[in-house]
């Protein structure tokens, strides 16, 4: 009896975190509807990282999370300080929220860079933290390389 019950909780809680995942990672650019209303109103040239979810969250969305704040606390904290960057977890279920979803084409746990230019958001989604979530290095490598692009406007 108990290995049914924790066997049907495993596959509820593995269904849940795989419909967290969004499927498209290329680069794009629309223009901007609600890049001024971000928190602090940052200018055009700084870089947003987003960890876009909701508010039920799995233990991996919450893991992609932590490890991304962690990444960019060891690797980007001179441009954090300086305001050329600023990391943004941000609940799709809060006021704004379906405006991200159409501006960004998402519509759940997401991680985001972007950067506005000309009243213009490029951003990528950066799918591959699913994949690399249980390799600290290959996660830390790709998180770093692809902000990186957008920081030094590659």
């Amino acid at each position: 009896m108990l290995f049914k019950l924790t066997r049907g909780v495993l596959v509820v809680l593995f269904l849940s975190c795989c419909g967290c995942q969004e499927r498209q990672s290329n680069v794009a650019s629309v223009p901007s509807k609600v890049s001024g209303q971000q928190k602090g109103n940052p200018a055009a040239s700084t870089v947003m990282v987003y960890y876009f979810h909701r508010t039920v969250r799995c233990v991996t969305c919450l893991s992609i999370e932590a490890n991304v704040a962690q990444v960019i606390e060891d690797n980007f904290h001179q441009q954090m300080a300086d305001g050329r960057l600023m990391w943004m977890p941000f609940n799709l279920d809060d006021p704004g929220g379906k405006e991200f979803e159409k501006e960004f084409e998402i519509a759940g746990s997401t991680l985001v860079v972007a950067r506005t230019d000309d009243n213009r958001v490029q951003y990528k989604k950066l799918e591959g933290v699913w994949q690399l979530l249980g390799d600290p290095e290959r996660f830390s490598e790709y998180v770093t390389d692809e902000i990186g692009k957008f920081v030094n406007d590659e």
